[in-house]
């Protein structure tokens, strides 16, 4: 029987935490860019990019909401059962669920250009409670806002996350 983690995880909804993601280079979204197939030369050419209304190259959309470490990494016997890092999942604070992704929504800002130094506000929206095949499962609402120095918001990320 699975644990069931909707009364846990009910009373942190609203419960935030804020960090600082570091300096995106033009180096990591291009690498990004090529990793998940899309050539747009908005990305590689400041030019292609000016003639578009850009300020000059930009990051994919979805660049800063993907990636899920900006540093090193931790390693290998440092990740939890399911991959994830206490880093990624403390403002859940769900010590010892199983944690799988269950959907994603972006709306996007202001684009990513090189240069910008992101930070993240991840929060838990919501809590929804679901039988599954094997027992309960709880379902977790996230946001996480990223922004740049100057404030100004690049990309709402709305998550699911189920816990078992």
């Amino acid at each position: 029987m699975s644990h069931d983690y909707y009364e846990e995880a009910r009373a942190r909804i609203g419960h935030a935490e804020r960090s600082r993601l570091g300096v995106v280079t033009k180096e990591q979204f291009q690498r990004f860019a090529v990793a998940v197939g899309d050539p747009n030369p908005i990305y590689f050419d400041d030019r292609e990019a000016r003639a578009l209304g850009y300020p000059g190259i930009v990051a994919p959309p979805s660049f800063v909401s993907s990636v899920l470490g900006w540093d090193a990494g931790p390693p290998e016997e440092e990740l939890r059962r399911d991959g994830t890092t206490e880093a990624d999942v403390a403002f859940i604070a769900l010590p010892g669920a199983k944690l799988m992704g269950g959907g994603q929504e972006l709306e996007l800002g202001n684009p990513v250009v090189p240069g910008d130094d992101v930070t993240i506000e991840r929060r838990l929206v919501d809590v929804e409670r679901r039988e599954g095949k094997s027992g309960p499962l709880t379902l977790l609402k996230t946001e996480k806002r990223y922004t740049n120095q100057r404030g100004e918001l690049l990309v709402i990320c709305r998550e699911t996350i189920i816990a078992r």
